[in-house]
C-alpha cells in the first residue's frame, strides 16, 4: 500500500490532536459536560425560544398607545342594525359596534378602513389589522364611521383626536358572555411597493401592544 505525502501529514495532525485531547484535564471536559446538559435542559423546556411578553388587558376608557397611533375603546355593543348607516346583521350573525377615540400619531394623514395619500394604515379590514377582535372572527368587512355622524371616509389628520365608531359583523354566538376583546398592534412601517409606487407608505402589525376588554351592552 502506499501511502502519501499528504496522507502522512495528515495522520501526524490527527496523532498530535489526539495527544492534546487526552492532555486536557478531567475537571474541564466534566465542565464541558456539565453546560451541554444545561443547555439541552433549556432547549426541551422552551428556554431557548423567543421570549414573549404578554401585552397589558385595559378596559374601557383606557388609552392604548403605539407608535403610530392611539386608541381609547369607549364603549361597545351588539345590535341587529344601524339604521343611519344602512346596516343590518345577516341571519345568524349580529354587529358589533365599538365607539372609539382614535388620534394619529404621526405627521401624515391615515384612513381608517381606507388608503389615505398613498399611506395604507390597515388598522381593520385587511388580512392582519392592526385592530384585531380576540376570540371570533368577522364574518364581513368592517364599517367605519364619525360617531358624529358626519359623512364621508375616516381620514385622521395628525394629532387630532376623533371619536370613530367602527362596526363588524361577527356570528350570533360570538361574546358569548358579553365582554369583547379587541387586540391593539404596533405598526411596522414600509415604504415603498412595486408596481404601484416607491412613495408608498404601509403599515403592518407589530408587537402586541394590549388586549382591550370592554363589556358590551345589547341594543336589540
Amino acid at each position: 500500500m502506499t501511502i502519501s505525502g499528504e496522507q502522512t501529514g495528515a495522520r501526524a495532525v490527527l496523532s498530535r490532536w489526539g495527544r492534546s485531547v487526552r492532555d486536557v484535564p478531567r475537571a474541564i471536559w466534566a465542565a464541558a459536560a456539565s453546560v451541554l446538559v444545561v443547555v439541552a435542559i433549556v432547549a426541551v423546556t422552551g428556554g431557548l425560544a423567543r421570549s414573549t411578553t404578554e401585552a397589558a388587558e385595559v378596559g374601557a376608557g383606557d388609552e392604548v398607545r403605539t407608535s403610530t397611533y392611539a386608541i381609547t375603546v369607549l364603549d361597545a355593543s351588539f345590535t341587529d342594525g344601524v339604521e343611519s348607516e344602512y346596516l343590518e346583521a345577516e341571519p345568524g350573525e349580529k354587529l358589533l359596534v365599538m365607539t372609539t377615540r382614535m388620534e394619529n400619531l404621526t405627521d401624515a394623514p391615515i384612513g381608517v378602513g381606507t388608503t389615505a395619500d398613498l399611506l395604507k394604515a390597515n388598522l381593520v379590514n385587511t388580512a392582519d389589522p392592526l385592530l384585531e377582535l380576540h376570540g371570533t372572527e368577522p364574518t364581513g368587512s368592517a364599517s367605519v364611521w364619525r360617531a358624529d355622524g358626519s359623512a364621508g371616509q375616516v381620514v385622521l389628520q395628525p394629532g387630532v383626536p376623533d371619536e370613530v365608531t367602527i362596526a363588524w359583523p361577527v356570528p350570533d354566538d360570538a361574546f358569548a358572555d358579553g365582554a369583547v376583546a379587541l387586540d391593539v398592534h404596533d405598526a411596522e412601517v414600509s415604504r415603498g411597493a412595486v408596481i404601484l409606487s416607491s412613495r408608498v407608505v404601509t403599515w403592518r402589525p407589530d408587537g402586541l401592544v394590549a388586549r382591550v376588554i370592554t363589556p358590551a351592552s345589547e341594543a336589540r
